[in-house]
C-alpha cells in the first residue's frame, strides 16, 4: 500500500511538472486533441450520415465541395483523398437529387459564407455541413435536406500579443479538417460494406510518371476490386486514433523546439533582421491573411518555389542574422537550408522528411517534426494499394500555429 501511495505521488509530481512547463504550444495542441475527443464521441453519427451518402454515390450521384476555400482544397485532388470530388461553383454547377454537397464553414461570417451555396442545386440535394457546433442555426440558411456534423472548434488559443489586438492563432482549419477526413474514412467504410472500394489518390510525389493519378482521375469506384467489409465506425475510429497519436507526439517531442524557434523569431525581429515565412506545404498559403493569421511576426511572406529555384531565392534574399521559417511538404529542402545557413541566416523547417545527416548538424538549423508520414494518407485499407485520409494539413498547420503562438505570447 505504501509503495502504491509513493508511486501515485511520483506520478502526480510528474504531471504537475509537465503542466508547469506547458506553454502556448502545448495549449494549441491540446485544443486540437479536444476536437479529436469530441469527434470520437460522434462516430456513430458520422457512420450513419456516411451510409446515406454512400447510397447516393452507388446510385450514380456526384460529390461536390463548397464553403471555405481551404476546406474545399483540403478534400479536392489530395494525396489520400477521393479521386472524384468536384468543387461547387455557384450558378454553374447543376446538382440533382442524387448528388451530395459537402459544406464547411469556420464560423467567422456564416451569413456571408453561406450565401449563394444553394444556387444551382436541387431543393432535394443532400447537404452535409461541417460547422462549429455553436453555429448549428446555420442549417436554416441551407435549402433542402441537411445533415449537420458539429465540431467543437476551440476559441483562438493564445492571448493577444498586445492590448486591443485580435487573439492569436486560428484553430478552425485543423479542427474542420479532422472532421472532414473522419467522415471520408467512414464513407470509404460504408461503400466497402456495399462491396465497393472508393478510388483514392496516391501522393503525386510518390507516383512515378503520375501513371496511377491518370488511371484514377475522376474515378469513383475501383472497377475490379471487391474489398473486405469493415464494421460501421471502424475507419473513423482508426483515423482519429492516428490524429491523436500524431498530436500527442508533437506535444511531447516538439514543444521544446517550438520554444527555441520562437526565441529565434523574436530576437531577429527585435534586431531589425528579416524574418521570413515560406508557406509551401498544403493549406498554409491559403490560410494566410484570414482572421488570426500571425503575420505580425514576419517581415516577409514567401509562397514561391522550393528546390533549385528556392536556393536561388535564398541566396538573393537572405543575409546574416535573418530567420527563415519554411512550412514545407514531403521533401526536406536541405539545399535551401544549407544555402541560408551559409549566409549566416537561421532556418526553421517543418517538413515530413527530416534533414539529412550533414544538415542536421548545423547549429543554425532547427527541424520541427510534424509527425505525419511521407505517404500523407494514414488509414490502411486492407487489400488496397493506397492509404487514405492525409494528415499534412492537420499536423502542418497545428505545428506552425503552435510555434507562432510561442513566439507571440511565450515571452
Amino acid at each position: 500500500m505504501r509503495h502504491s501511495r509513493i508511486a501515485s505521488l511520483v506520478l502526480a509530481l510528474l504531471a504537475a511538472e509537465a503542466a508547469l512547463w506547458a506553454g502556448p504550444a502545448e495549449d494549441y495542441v491540446d485544443a486540437q486533441l479536444r476536437v479529436v475527443k469530441g469527434l470520437e464521441e460522434q462516430v456513430p453519427s458520422l457512420a450513419r450520415i456516411a451510409a446515406e451518402v454512400a447510397q447516393k454515390l452507388l446510385a450514380g450521384g456526384k460529390l461536390y465541395l463548397a464553403g471555405e476555400r481551404g476546406m474545399v482544397l483540403e478534400l479536392h485532388v489530395r494525396a489520400g483523398g477521393l479521386c472524384f470530388t468536384e468543387a461547387f461553383q455557384a450558378n454553374k454547377s447543376k446538382l440533382s437529387e442524387k448528388d451530395i454537397m459537402l459544406l464547411s464553414d469556420y464560423g467567422a461570417s456564416l451569413s456571408q459564407a453561406g450565401s449563394g451555396w444553394g444556387e444551382g442545386a436541387s431543393a432535394k440535394t443532400l447537404r452535409v455541413a461541417f460547422v462549429p457546433r455553436k453555429h448549428w442555426v446555420f442549417a436554416k440558411r441551407l435549402v433542402g435536406p441537411v445533415q449537420l456534423i458539429g465540431v467543437d472548434i476551440p476559441p483562438h488559443c493564445s492571448p493577444a500579443a498586445e492590448p486591443g489586438q485580435e487573439p492569436a492563432m486560428p484553430t478552425a482549419a485543423p479542427a474542420l479538417a479532422i472532421a472532414q477526413w473522419a467522415f471520408v474514412a467512414e464513407l470509404i467504410g460504408a461503400c466497402r460494406r456495399q462491396g465497393k472500394q472508393l478510388a483514392v489518390y496516391l501522393s503525386i510525389h510518390l507516383d512515378e510518371g503520375r501513371k496511377r493519378f491518370e488511371r484514377t482521375k475522376g474515378l469513383v469506384f475501383e472497377p475490379d476490386l471487391k474489398p473486405e467489409p469493415v464494421a460501421a465506425g471502424q475507419f473513423a475510429k482508426e483515423f482519429l486514433a492516428h490524429v491523436r497519436g500524431a498530436l500527442e507526439a508533437v506535444r511531447k517531442d516538439e514543444a521544446a523546439k517550438m520554444r527555441t524557434a520562437a526565441e529565434w523569431l523574436r530576437k531577429a525581429k527585435a534586431d531589425g533582421k528579416k524574418v521570413v515565412r515560406h508557406l509551401y506545404g498544403h493549406l498554409p498559403p491559403t490560410e494566410a491573411g484570414l482572421l488570426g493569421d500571425p503575420a505580425q511576426l514576419f517581415t516577409d511572406t514567401q509562397t514561391g518555389p522550393v528546390g533549385e529555384k528556392g536556393v536561388e531565392w535564398v541566396q538573393k534574399s537572405l543575409a546574416e542574422g535573418d530567420v527563415y521559417l519554411l512550412v514545407g511538404y514531403q521533401q526536406n529542402e536541405d539545399a535551401m537550408a544549407a544555402a541560408a545557413n551559409k549566409l549566416g541566416a537561421r532556418t526553421i523547417f517543418l517538413t515530413s522528411l527530416g534533414p539529412g545527416e550533414t544538415q542536421a548538424r548545423s547549429p543554425l538549423h532547427l527541424y520541427i517534426n510534424p509527425h505525419w508520414p511521407l505517404t500523407d494518407g494514414c488509414l490502411e485499407l486492407p487489400g488496397y494499394d493506397v492509404k487514405a485520409c492525409p494528415l499534412s494539413c492537420i499536423l502542418g498547420l497545428s505545428c506552425y500555429y503552435a510555434t507562432c503562438a510561442e513566439a507571440l505570447v511565450g515571452k
